[in-house]
């Protein structure tokens, strides 16, 4: 389950915060006082708490409904708006009286719509609208997902070493220090998308930690194939994987590096499913080369920040400052590692 969007619906605004560990990592702002979490929070614009995580190794948040819970829901970067599932929908007696269009990976299907009277994250009041309902199954037996409605103007950190998120308003929020910021772009007024570059291949590079794995369109695995018959290499694991080269199996592409932000960080050893799979349609990203990025790859760093205002992605990398994190043997261990490239 990834990338899920839900039609026919305006936007809907929405806040939230995470654990006081990520204060470790800030600095004061470059100019001009900010407001403190503290304080943010004591005036409605953020709150903070742990995390948690479902049997996929997805990022899992408290969120009441009704003033009533807290619930498990997955913090989903790739859908626009939030969702409830059938379980949690029924137990909270939440009655449809409507439906809409929902996107996933695979298709469009038809979801009722609930209206929600208050959404809430913590200390933090979430503006409502009526959410869809899916099947307790399709979200891995959790009870709704947090999209990212709402994240207009914010920041949404994301802090996998210590357990915890923070959403704070970009205007005024501390610098995040020793994390590589790179420049993105947001597509349907939500969808943060990066540049990136595979074996010198511009690539479109989509975060969703709603996705458990990571998946590549057909256009992405033409151009390689292209690229690697140009070059006149074998499609040989051994050989390739040695000299760098992707290899372009049937169902999936192995990546040995991937670059980030013009080369100032390096994506190592990823595995992506290829498929000419519906959210890229939806995302008019059919034609151009595109790989989406799951929490498979995103786990590996120590944290995750998008800002929504700035249009940026931050990164906070595993390993020493400006050493990276390197496998020893990467032949005989393929793992999705994210280091700063010397």
């Amino acid at each position: 389950m990834c990338g899920l969007w839900l039609a026919a619906i305006g936007p809907a605004r929405a806040d939230c915060v995470a654990a006081p560990q990520l204060g470790l990592y800030q600095t004061p702002p470059v100019a001009g006082p900010a407001q403190t979490g503290q304080t943010q929070a004591a005036n409605g614009e953020a709150a903070a708490g742990a995390t948690g995580e479902d049997r996929l190794g997805r990022v899992v948040a408290p969120v009441s409904i009704n003033d009533q819970g807290p619930f498990r829901f997955i913090v989903d970067t790739g859908a626009n708006r939030s969702v409830v599932s059938r379980d949690l929908a029924d137990r909270l007696g939440l009655v449809a009286d409507g439906v809409g269009e929902v996107h996933s990976v695979h298709g469009v299907s038809i979801a009722p719509l609930v209206p929600v009277r208050s959404l809430q994250y913590k200390n933090l009041s979430l503006e409502t609208a009526p959410m869809p309902i899916l099947e307790s199954a399709v979200l891995a037996g959790e009870q709704g997902l947090l999209g990212v409605d709402g994240m207009a103007g914010r920041r949404l950190t994301m802090d996998f070493e210590h357990r915890c998120i923070e959403i704070v308003p970009s205007r005024g929020a501390r610098r995040l220090a020793g994390w590589e910021v790179i420049r993105g772009d947001l597509r349907f007024g939500s969808l943060m998308v990066i540049r990136g570059s595979i074996n010198g291949l511009h690539v479109n590079l989509l975060l969703d930690t709603g996705s458990d794995t990571s998946l590549a369109n057909e256009a992405l695995r033409d151009a390689l194939n292209a690229r690697v018959l140009r070059d006149r290499a074998r499609l040989d694991f051994a050989i390739a994987f040695n000299s760098g080269r992707p290899v372009v199996l049937e169902n999936a592409i192995a990546l040995p590096s991937i670059g980030l932000g013009g080369g100032v960080l390096e994506v190592r050893d990823v595995i992506a499913y290829i498929g000419n799979f519906h959210i890229f349609q939806l995302w008019n990203l059919i034609d151009e080369p595109a790989l989406l990025l799951g929490m498979d790859v995103l786990s590996q760093t120590r944290g995750v920040a998008i800002d929504y205002q700035r249009h940026t992605v931050a990164f906070r990398i595993r390993g020493a400052a400006g050493t990276g994190s390197r496998l020893e043997d990467a032949r005989s261990s393929f793992l999705s590692t994210v280091g700063v490239r010397n």
